[in-house]
């Protein structure tokens, strides 16, 4: 018997820092198609968190190396 097929899923990962500007659209452009939003922000000052989160992306805050 075969296996049914694995759906093939899509995690978009960003790296951003003060991103809020750009984080909108950038994130409206995959939502449909993503499985999985990860954000890896590396000290925002500005709203870059709170527009993560309201599309639902899990986030990371690292420090840039």
């Amino acid at each position: 018997m075969s296996q049914p097929a694995k759906a093939t899923r899509l995690t978009v990962a960003m790296i951003v820092r003060d991103a809020a500007g750009l984080l909108r659209d950038s994130l409206e452009s995959v939502e449909s198609i993503a499985d999985e939003i990860v954000i890896a922000d590396t000290g925002s000052s500005d709203t870059t968190l709170e527009v993560a989160k309201s599309y639902g992306a899990k986030l990371v805050e690292c420090e840039w190396q």
